[in-house]
């Protein structure tokens, strides 16, 4: 046969996905490419992180060979597993040279996973008997607009707690930058925690070199995990936290309930001072 083989790879780290704006390909993702005979190809992926990735591959070109699936192909490569299957490339005549050039673009998370457990009980974000203001609630005007997340005034230093458990799947913690500009957005440091259901709890501006767990750590609620800062675009010492799910590349964050004191039931609300009960 007479065929051959072009494969360029285009890592499109996309920016509005969740927190992977720092990565490398190969801290995420691996692809290879295996000849299986009779001029057909096998691209297979491992994914060497600790959560799911979501991966959208299309070609740019594709002379004389079709594909098994249908293009684009989106697809979720599991953490943990062995060289997954993704697709393969069948010349269509033997006879004529074939080329072929792919990219690609993955984000952390199942996009494909809709569902996740609404009626979770969280844990305030520090530990037990510590009490701190909510200086900014569920779509709040500063930098919370159209968003579910909460800040709590924290003082730099302070311990920062897991809401829920799950696994550690990304940090930051090499900032010393913050300023009160979305030009800052960047530089908060951060601990990112995968739950169960598929959900994410995000612990934002933390100290530099304050996080207190390691990528990969299982982590129970109420552990402490962080060092709280005033890293990234922060108008003063706070913690910013959310969950959120990952649908087609958008980040979507979702309310939560609280373990709260009996006196305090429903929903956290800004300017109002909360203390941590286990």
């Amino acid at each position: 046969m007479n065929i051959r083989y072009i494969s360029l790879l285009f890592a499109l780290f996309l920016l509005s996905s969740p927190l992977l704006v720092n990565a490398q390909m190969g801290e995420w993702l691996q692809l290879n490419e295996e000849e299986l005979g009779d001029g057909r190809i096998r691209l297979v992926g491992k994914n060497v992180g600790y959560a799911p990735l979501t991966v959208s591959l299309d070609f740019r070109e594709l002379k004389n060979f079709e594909t098994n699936v249908k293009l684009p192909h989106m697809f979720v490569v599991e953490p943990g597993e062995d060289f997954q299957n993704i697709l393969e490339l069948t010349p269509s005549k033997a006879s004529r040279m074939g080329a072929y050039e792919y990219q690609f673009g993955f984000y952390l998370g199942n996009a494909l996973k809709t569902d996740y457990d609404e009626d979770h009980e969280y844990l305030l974000p520090f530990p037990a008997k510590k009490s701190y203001y909510c200086g900014q609630g569920y779509n709040g005007r500063f930098s919370h607009s159209g968003m579910y997340c909460l800040d709590f005034d924290m003082p730099v230093g302070s311990d920062v707690s897991a809401a829920r458990g799950g696994v550690v799947v990304d940090i930051k913690e090499d900032s010393n930058r913050g300023c009160k500009s979305s030009k800052c957005q960047q530089d908060g440091n951060y601990v990112l925690i995968y739950h169960d259901d598929g959900t994410f709890g995000n612990y934002v501006h933390l100290k530099y070199n304050g996080a207190k767990v390691k990528l990969g750590d299982k982590v129970e609620a109420g552990q402490v995990i962080a060092s709280s800062g005033n890293t990234g675009w922060s108008s003063g010492p706070h913690l910013h936290f959310e969950v959120y799910r990952s649908d087609n590349n958008k980040r979507v964050s979702i309310p939560t309930k609280f373990k709260l004191h009996k006196s305090q039931k429903g929903e956290v609300k800004e300017g109002v001072k909360y203390t941590a009960v286990r």
